[in-house]
């Protein structure tokens, strides 16, 4: 993991190597905003995928993880725009489509919610999550036949994928229908 993230777990933060000899490098600030976000440090995730967009602006992961961090921190139309924008970039990825479709879903947009799990779909039709959120949508929209298909879909795709607690909690669903 550290070695993905380009982060020296026995450097401080605030003294990466990287950073002092390419300050200018946006790969180098999203690699520390994603160790300082698995840190806990949202603040400093935030200021380093805000860099990195600075100097990249079609940085589409940066886009995607700053997303979700804004949506932890509650600000859901900010994550929304981010989601927007990494989509306008890269409107193959198939997790800014469910990362959207989550915070519509939080957001009480149904249908919104429900197309980005279609697509997230349509593009990853292995996303189990994407499947079993498009259950439960199609569920709260008295769609009893769709959300049955989408919640059986996820649980077979979590049985294949050896997600036991997820298999579980589907066929549970599958069960309140």
């Amino acid at each position: 993991m550290h070695e993905n993230l380009n982060d020296q777990p026995d450097i401080p933060i605030d003294s990466h190597p990287d950073l002092q000899q390419y300050p200018q490098d946006a790969r180098e600030y999203y690699n520390r905003g994603r160790s300082r976000d698995l840190g806990g440090d949202r603040e400093g995730a935030l200021a380093d995928y805000n860099c990195t967009i600075q100097l990249d602006p079609n940085y589409a992961k940066a886009y995607v993880n700053r997303g979700l961090l804004r949506d932890r921190m509650g600000d859901r139309q900010g994550a929304l725009s981010d989601y927007d924008r990494a989509i306008e970039l890269d409107d193959r990825s198939p997790i800014s489509y469910y990362d959207r479709g989550n915070v519509r879903y939080r957001l009480e947009d149904r249908q919104g919610a429900l197309s980005d799990y279609s697509r997230a779909i349509q593009l990853d039709v292995t996303h189990a999550k994407a499947h079993y959120n498009r259950g439960l949508v199609r569920s709260q929209l008295n769609d009893r036949q769709g959300a049955q298909a989408d919640l059986q879909a996820a649980a077979e795709l979590f049985r294949q994928q050896d997600r036991d607690w997820d298999y579980q909690r589907t066929l549970e669903k599958i069960h309140e229908l």
